[in-house]
């Protein structure tokens, strides 16, 4: 604060201690808060309160105490409030931490616990954040103010989202909106209608989602609830997403930036810019999105918001196989060290160690560790990503391994967890399939990628690159060319160049490498490889290669290959 020198006001403070009676040293706190208070200056508003709380603790119980506690109680309140609009959330659970301790009125202590969850909720200390919330709901219940509980419940739904346990956050919810009054505020209803949709959208329940949504709208435009329009907006259109309306979802999220930054709710415009990032196509352009939305949220110190938007960022670089190194630096993963421990919520560390992870097995690195803590993690956190996130680096280690029919297995399994990501899994499960010549298992895999409802260049790109597969399975070559040149060409077109590669491989080994049409497919592939120092592909494609060179066409080395179909 402005005119504080932290060692010398501690040593005049310690010398007025030992000299000065109890009752003057109250007066001259007292004389220094109302100094600074008549300087009407915010950035004091730390020092105005700090003085307030010393002169209530040098007063007699009683009615002396009581007076000057309500006026420590404002000053905390505003030192506060001001530090969370500065970003600092830690230092306004601080504050209010002191304002609730010196607070015997319910309902103004429901309210001060309930902003001290919700910093504590930017601040990713989601385990106070919970504490908080819970205490907060317990003072409303006892005095039988259901509005007030209302407003708590709709809170601590969205910090158990934030924590990773969106079906917890469903019940709560689901159990709140039931118990609140008909005649309850709507501002209240919408609040928790808007988290209920977000829950049920991270629960994998995008319909459900949607109905829960367009009711919060309704209310929420109606009450002109700017944040709660933005926010809903955001659940509805990432729900959209999921059910492959990608057209419309995306208008929706690019609504909700707008809403969100017209209004200056920072933390809505920054879910809807990280949520826009999912819903683009264009790889580069998604990361710049997931980018700005984490140096948003840094800026305002939210701290929950940054590290998901900064994770999301971190794979794009992944497809984009760019900046791996520093990516993984990013991660704060290094092969040889110990990566457990960082602050934030358990689902933070989930997708910190699995987004590592894709480029560590990519490149051969050792990833038992991370297996091993991500198979902990997936039976503390309830989001699906968490178990599914174990379930597909099972399936990536295993395709490396050259263990097809387990990394199927594997990459199957993770779709049916995870709903919400079942085409993406879905597209990697094939590659086993197609890898360990598995013709059944490759067309049904095939069947459930074209009966999944995502939408998209890079999901086109995965169906014709499946059945590009399948052709060449069944001898049909000029089909399977054909094919893996039209989604090679469309990824890309969308920046994705790591999936370009992994495609090119593909074509190489499943149509031969001696076919006149995979020698650009390859040249391509290596590049992009060696690029990255992804040295488990590129020995599989310089075996594929050494194979041309002998005169032989071999399917990819593993444990459940059969003989390759000659090209002719």
């Amino acid at each position: 604060e402005r005119g504080q020198y932290r060692f010398v006001q501690s040593l005049i403070r310690e010398v007025a201690y030992g000299t000065l009676a109890k009752r003057e040293r109250r007066t001259r706190h007292l004389a220094a808060a109302r100094h600074f208070e008549a300087l009407g200056d915010d950035e004091l508003a730390g020092a105005l309160a700090n003085h307030y709380v010393a002169a209530h603790e040098a007063s007699a119980d009683g009615a002396e105490a009581d007076a000057v506690a309500i006026q420590a109680r404002l000053a905390l309140s505003g030192a506060a409030e001001r530090a969370a609009t500065l970003g600092g959330h830690d230092q306004a659970i601080a504050y209010l931490r002191s304002a609730i301790a010196i607070t015997a009125g319910p309902a103004e202590r429901a309210e001060l616990l309930l902003r001290a969850a919700r910093s504590a909720n930017a601040a990713a200390r989601h385990g106070d954040a919970e504490a908080l919330a819970r205490e907060a709901s317990e003072v409303a219940t006892a005095a039988n103010d259901p509005v007030a509980v209302g407003a708590v419940q709709a809170l601590l739904g969205e910090i158990l989202i934030d924590a990773g346990n969106p079906p917890e956050a469903v019940a709560v919810l689901d159990a709140a909106i039931a118990a609140f009054p008909e005649d309850g505020p709507g501002q209240v209803r919408a609040g928790l209608l808007a988290n209920l949709s977000r829950a049920l959208m991270r629960s994998g329940q995008p319909q459900r989602s949607i109905q829960a949504a367009d009711l919060a709208l309704d209310l929420s435009e109606h009450l002109d609830l700017e944040r709660i329009v933005a926010e809903t907006l955001n659940n509805k259109g990432s729900s959209l997403l999921y059910l492959g309306r990608r057209r419309e979802g995306t208008a929706l999220l690019r609504a909700a930036v707008d809403v969100a930054r017209a209004g200056g709710h920072v933390a809505a415009e920054v879910r809807a810019l990280s949520n826009l990032g999912s819903g683009t196509d264009d790889t580069r352009r998604a990361r710049e999105s997931y980018r700005a939305a984490a140096e948003l949220a840094l800026r305002v110190g939210n701290r929950n918001l940054a590290r998901w938007a900064s994770e999301m960022a971190r794979f794009q670089g992944f497809l984009l196989a760019e900046g791996w190194d520093e990516a993984l630096v990013e991660g704060g993963i290094d092969p040889d060290e110990d990566h457990h421990g960082r602050v934030g919520s358990l689902l933070d560390e989930v997708r910190r160690l699995a987004f590592s992870a894709f480029f560590l097995v990519a490149r051969g690195d050792p990833t038992d560790a991370i297996l091993e803590r991500l198979d902990a993690l997936s039976s503390q956190v309830s989001d699906p990503y968490a178990a599914s996130s174990v379930r597909f680096l099972r399936s990536d280690r295993a395709l490396i391994a050259g263990d097809y029919a387990r990394s199927a297995d594997e990459a199957i399994g993770a779709a049916e967890v995870d709903g919400s990501l079942s085409d993406i899994y879905l597209a990697r499960a094939m590659r086993p399939a197609l890898w360990g010549r598995d013709l059944e298992r490759a067309r049904a895999i095939a069947a459930r990628l074209d009966a999944d409802p995502a939408t998209g260049v890079h999901t086109t790109a995965n169906r014709i690159a499946a059945r590009a597969g399948i052709a060449a399975l069944e001898g049909r070559f000029d089909e399977a060319v054909a094919g893996y040149r039209d989604a090679v060409a469309r990824l890309r077109s969308i920046g994705a160049d790591f999936d370009v590669a992994r495609y090119s491989l593909d074509f190489v080994l499943m149509v031969g490498a001696d076919h006149p049409a995979t020698r650009e497919a390859a040249a391509e592939a290596r590049a992009i490889f060696e690029r990255v120092g992804a040295r488990p592909y590129l020995a599989q494609l310089d075996a594929a290669l050494a194979a041309r060179a002998t005169g032989a066409t071999k399917a990819p080395a593993g444990r459940n290959t059969v003989a390759a179909r000659d090209p002719g």
